[in-house]
């Protein structure tokens, strides 16, 4: 089925050429929340997600190891709701403030790295990355986190449309359902992004000098 699918998808002219790697980049880090790898919460219980966070820590090590920009999104909303919009699913218990809402203890940020709070799928909007993205002269754009069929497919269609160079550590995604993690990647990878391994990411983190003048 999937060689059947990129028959068809190399047929219409779809994935022609890579996005590459730039010469700026920065991690992020998409709804790595206690809310979704916590084994408590309801949303929580996803061996896809909790390994995709376990995968993301060495990426994490090595992005700060070389002073590259580092931002993290968390999912949160006020406790009268008056914020979470038209989601078919049962967020609202994510306040803002609340242990679902904080970053999971496998990723802690520094004090240096922004939390970005968001209340809807990318972590662009409404939001100030953009923002953050641009003060550090950023290019490429790698993007970990969850899940791949929502939060991490809305992020990365954002990043492309802002002209980021928008790169997805495959093994750095997770959805509940790797049925859904596997067809966004392929479509994504096809349309907007580069899905690569891990090790490629690792190796491309490794080639960039220490770069001081970044972080200022």
């Amino acid at each position: 089925m999937i060689h059947e699918r990129s028959e068809i998808y190399k047929n219409a002219g779809y994935g022609q050429r890579e996005v590459g790697f730039g010469q700026s980049p920065a991690l992020l880090l998409v709804d790595f929340q206690n809310a979704f790898i916590g084994e408590k919460f309801i949303t929580g219980r996803s061996p896809l997600i909790k390994q995709a966070a376990e995968h993301t820590a060495d990426l994490l090590k090595l992005a700060r190891a070389h002073n590259i920009p580092v931002i993290y999104t968390v999912v949160a909303y006020r406790n009268d709701q008056w914020d979470i919009g038209n989601w078919k699913t049962d967020i609202g218990w994510i306040t803002l403030g609340s242990e679902a809402a904080e970053v999971t203890p496998i990723l802690v940020p520094k004090e240096d790295e922004p939390v970005v709070i968001k209340k809807y799928p990318s972590a662009f909007f409404g939001t100030e990355v953009l923002s953050l993205l641009t003060t550090k002269h950023v290019d490429t754009l790698i993007v970990t986190g969850c899940t791949t069929s929502g939060c991490i497919r809305a992020t990365v269609i954002d990043s492309f449309s802002y002209g980021f160079k928008t790169i997805i550590p495959e093994e750095c995604v997770g959805d509940q359902s790797q049925q859904q993690h596997d067809s966004n990647l392929f479509d994504v990878n096809a349309r907007y992004a580069d899905v690569v391994s891990k090790m490629k990411v690792e190796e491309y983190l490794k080639s960039l000098k220490v770069n001081q003048a970044v972080m200022k």
